[in-house]
C-alpha cells in the first residue's frame, strides 16, 4: 500500500468541515497515550489523504453536529434529529493499520533518563554513611 498523505488541520471545526465537504460523514477517534487523534481518511487519486487533528486528553462526545445555516460545530453525546444539523458520528478505533506507525510513535511518552552525576559533586545525604 502507498504511504498516505498526512494533513494536519488546525482543529475540530476544520476537520468537521473537511468531512462535510468531502461527504465522508464519519470521524475516527484513536487514543494514543494522553492524546486523542481525530481523523478522516479520504481517497486521493491512487493514494489516501488522512486529515487529522489532536485533542489533549480524552475527547468526549459521540457526534459532531454541523449547523447547516451558521457553520458552527458542536459536540453531542446523543443523536440529534434536526434538519438544521448534519450529524457526523465519531467512531472509537480500537485497532487500526491505517495510520502509519511512524506517525503514532511520535505520541509515545518519552521517558526521562537520569543524568549521571559527575564525580566532583558532593554526595547527597542518602549516599553518606
Amino acid at each position: 500500500m502507498v504511504r498516505p498523505y498526512m494533513v494536519k488541520v488546525k482543529g475540530v471545526d476544520d476537520l468537521v468541515n473537511v468531512a462535510v465537504a468531502a461527504q465522508v460523514l464519519l470521524v475516527h477517534r484513536a487514543s494514543v497515550h494522553s492524546k486523542s487523534i481525530l481523523f478522516v481518511p479520504f481517497p486521493s487519486y491512487d493514494s489516501l489523504a488522512i486529515y487529522y487533528c489532536e485533542a489533549e486528553g480524552a475527547f468526549n462526545g459521540k457526534y459532531f453536529l454541523f449547523n447547516r445555516f451558521t457553520g458552527d460545530v458542536q459536540v453531542s453525546e446523543s443523536y440529534v434529529n434536526d434538519s438544521k444539523f448534519v450529524v457526523v458520528p465519531i467512531v472509537d478505533v480500537v485497532e487500526q493499520e491505517l495510520l502509519p506507525k511512524k506517525f503514532t510513535e511520535k505520541y509515545k511518552k518519552k521517558t526521562k533518563k537520569k543524568k549521571p552525576r559527575s564525580s566532583s559533586s558532593p554526595p547527597t545525604p542518602s549516599e553518606t554513611p
